[in-house]
């Protein structure tokens, strides 16, 4: 078994793009998500297999008061054998392919921004304009965090500005990576023909207002089991993966995809850090049985 605590100096955006864009096209099965909440903090297994890759376990779970808030474990298992293969840092991972997952929707979407504008400063958000940065290296980036202070820091770290929450609003692309309970992606303020990208968990998080949804018409989401895990998703809506196989999803004024996370995605990306860290001789050979 192969344990990699950290991912980090394995992966190059455009790569991670490309292994969840390939990953819609294999042969592969994923379990609905099924969580428990404990207080504040929600916790859930997210199981899928992929062909090539094997069976790969996700602990993951939401610790409002922790820093990072989301953390997880990856676990991936040999499906004839049943012996593991990885022990992955999942809070690495579920930055990484949760970033990449979105930039896949972008270029599927068609999406050529000018300005993208973030909302929120942690993990997510900095993940994404890691990724982003890299399809879109002549864009300008803004940030918007309650605290002006932490986006002004997130913002010179990574070669954006920050900004204030209306001028995010306006920008081609608005990327929303919070654990807001209340919408923070106010539909009649986007500019019509922008696209939105909302990456905030299932509920309770709430990142779209109704504007929003009665402004996009039809909407991508990340996982047919969307609907039924946040209140982001509006009546007509297609699974991405459908969208890149030839399915039609007639937008509206705007277009917005909605991630809530998706098994198949951390399949995809423990075989890319896997692969990649095998290639480099990174990680420590654990035998096991």
């Amino acid at each position: 078994m192969l344990l990699l605590p950290n991912i980090d100096p394995l992966v190059e955006p455009s790569e991670a793009v490309e292994a969840i864009r390939q990953a819609f096209f294999k042969e592969a099965k994923f379990l609905p998500r099924q969580a428990l909440t404990v207080g504040d903090v929600w916790f859930a297994p997210m199981v899928g297999y992929m062909a090539e890759v094997g069976i790969a376990v996700k602990l993951v779970g939401i610790y409002p008061r922790a820093e990072p808030k989301v953390k997880a474990l990856v676990l991936v298992f040999d499906q004839v054998t049943g012996s593991p293969i990885a022990l992955i840092n999942g809070t690495q991972l579920t930055a990484w392919r949760t970033a990449a997952a979105s930039g896949v929707a972008a270029v599927a979407m068609g999406v050529e921004p000018r300005e993208v504008g973030v909302i929120g400063a942690g993990v997510q958000a900095e993940h994404h304009v890691k990724v982003f940065k890299r399809l879109y290296p002549s864009a300008r980036f803004k940030i918007y965090h309650p605290s002006t202070e932490k986006a002004e820091a997130v913002a010179k770290k990574l070669g954006a500005s920050s900004a204030s929450l209306d001028e995010v609003l306006k920008s081609d692309l608005v990327i929303a990576a919070t654990t807001s309970t209340s919408p923070v992606v106010r539909g009649r303020e986007l500019r019509a023909g922008s696209a939105v990208i909302s990456i905030g968990a299932p509920r309770p998080v709430r990142e779209l207002d109704d504007e929003v949804k009665k402004r996009a018409g039809c909407m991508l989401v990340d996982n047919p089991h969307a609907v039924e895990e946040t209140e982001d998703v509006g009546d007509r809506w297609v699974y991405i993966g459908d969208y890149l196989k030839g399915s039609s999803c007639k937008f509206g004024e705007i277009k917005v995809y909605k991630s809530v996370g998706n098994p198949l995605y951390d399949a995809a990306f423990a075989h890319y850090v896997v692969e990649k860290a095998k290639s480099m001789g990174i990680g420590v050979e654990v035998q096991w049985d």
